[in-house]
Parts: structure tokens; C-alpha cells; sequence
């Protein structure tokens, strides 16, 4: 099956329009590389799955020329380990049948500096079915930041959170090794 999927990425991509040719979008008119540009400026890194969860879309800076080896492959190719495997599976499940909409989670090695947060989306088409995911994964924390110089607000910390104490441990860790000025 996998061979056979590879096949069918590759030989879609050599049928595909290229750089100067155009794509009729819903309400626009753009070029290839226009849209690449377009979706590079995004600041998060952007990934997109099919109704089958083969990875179709991986966004990257203009300037970059790499195609993931995993592009064409089943959702669980970018699992790293079983427990990877078995959660966007899960993630997958839950967007494709409509239990859920939309899936956060947070990276383990967060700061109180800088928070990853990598969100699921499902995608419907015009009827309201469902096409596909797509992933992005943002450091929301310039946001939170923003948010609160406009606000005049401040955070601070709730000991009673256990939650909190796994992003205050990790700041302290980063605090002494520097590793955020890396």
C-alpha cells in the first residue's frame, strides 16, 4: 500500500501546475508561487492532511527547497514513537467523525517565555463534509504578550495549578542554561 500511494504522490506531482501557472481559488486568482509565498508568510509552520490522512502540505520559508519524506504518507508517518502513532490516530479519528472540531496540546518543554501550542483543525468542503486536517504549530506567547500590554493586564502564577508547575520548572531550567538566547 505504501509503495503504491508513493507512486501516486509522484506521479500527481508531475502533473501538477507549476510556479507560473494559475489557480482558480474560491474568490481570487493566484499564481503557484504567489500562493506559496502567500502561505510561507504564515508564522507558524502549517501541515495538511486528506479526508484519507495522507500528508499532502507541508509550508516552508520561500527560500527552502525540502519535501518531507513523509509527504504522501498516512498521518501516524510522522510518529516518532507508539505513543505518537497512537495519538494522531486518535487526532485523526476524532476531527474525521466530527467529535471534535479543533485539538490543542502544548508542548511538554514550554517556558512561561514561550508557549508551542500545536492545534488540529478540520477542514469541510461547501457541504459541510469533511476533506481533511490541517496542522499548525505557533509560539502564542508574542500573542499573550500583546494582549496584555493593550489590556493593561498581568498573569501571574496559580501555585494551585499543577498544570503551570511543569512551565515554571522549565523556565528556571532555560533561565540557567541560557538556552532561550541560543
Amino acid at each position: 500500500m505504501k509503495d503504491k500511494m508513493n507512486e501516486n504522490w509522484i506521479k500527481n506531482g508531475q502533473e501538477a501546475v507549476n510556479d507560473d501557472d494559475y489557480v482558480k481559488l474560491n474568490a481570487g486568482l493566484m499564481k503557484v508561487s504567489d500562493l506559496n509565498d502567500y502561505l510561507a508568510s504564515f508564522p507558524s509552520s502549517l501541515l495538511s492532511f486528506n479526508k484519507l490522512g495522507e500528508f499532502v502540505y507541508y509550508k516552508q520559508l520561500p527560500e527552502m527547497n525540502y519535501n518531507p519524506p513523509e509527504l504522501g504518507e498516512n498521518i501516524t508517518a510522522l510518529a516518532k514513537t507508539e505513543e505518537e502513532k497512537k495519538q494522531l490516530t486518535e487526532i485523526f479519528h476524532k476531527l474525521s467523525t466530527g467529535e471534535a472540531k479543533e485539538l490543542h496540546f502544548a508542548d511538554q518543554t514550554n517556558t512561561q517565555k514561550r508557549f508551542m501550542v500545536d492545534s488540529y483543525r478540520a477542514i469541510y468542503n461547501k457541504e459541510h463534509h469533511f476533506i481533511g486536517i490541517n496542522e499548525s504549530i505557533q509560539d502564542i506567547y508574542p500573542l499573550v504578550e500583546y494582549y496584555l500590554k493593550e489590556t493593561g493586564q498581568k498573569l501571574i502564577n496559580d501555585p494551585d495549578n499543577p498544570n503551570g508547575e511543569v512551565y515554571r520548572n522549565n523556565q528556571q531550567i532555560d533561565a540557567e542554561s541560557g538556552a532561550s538566547e541560543l
